[in-house]
């Protein structure tokens, strides 16, 4: 299969729309695990946990499947290929790690909180495991951010194996 320019430039725009909304609301996310839910009333935190598993589960998770198929796609279709520079394997090991480590590690824990925020009455402590999963999700949603941070990084500072060619856009822009 191979894609035309317009189809290209769809690809990689739905690529980095995507990318971005997986990036903005992982930070989102970890800005109110870090800053928001600590500082939280009794009477906010339920609505305020329903609000974080929303963007969770409407932002967040079709936006890192939405990534998986197009890398696919861009993997399939295009000269890029699966593996064929070192910064295209290091970007499908960090897609990879984002979408099972929030899958069965930060996932579990964010879809309780609300449970657990819910299950006590509002004069009552939180129970050991809120505070357990909330510093979980903290710590491990803030490396979750550092690594699509660190797959930003890739696509703009690319390694090459010695001895593979350039692209030739980037021999028309760089002169030297």
């Amino acid at each position: 299969m191979k894609l035309s320019p317009r189809q290209m430039r769809l690809l990689k725009f739905v690529h980095i729309v995507l990318s971005s909304a997986w990036l903005a609301s992982a930070m989102i996310l970890v800005f109110f695990f870090t800053v928001v839910v600590p500082g939280a009333s009794r009477a906010d935190l339920h609505g305020i946990l329903v609000a974080i598993k929303t963007i969770d589960d409407w932002a967040i998770i079709p936006a890192a499947n939405g990534i998986l198929i197009t890398g696919i796609v861009y993997a399939i279709a295009t000269h890029w290929g699966w593996f064929r520079h070192g910064w295209i394997t290091a970007k499908w090991a960090i897609t990879l790690y984002g979408i099972l480590f929030g899958t069965f590690l930060l996932g579990p824990r964010l879809n309780r909180l609300p449970e657990l925020a819910a299950s006590v009455p509002l004069d009552a402590p939180l129970p050991a495991e809120f505070a357990a999963n909330l510093a979980f999700l903290q710590v491990w949603g803030s490396v979750q951010v550092a690594t699509l941070l660190a797959a930003y990084l890739l696509s703009v500072y690319r390694w090459k194996r010695k001895g593979s060619s350039p692209p030739a856009y980037r021999a028309e822009r760089d002169p030297s």
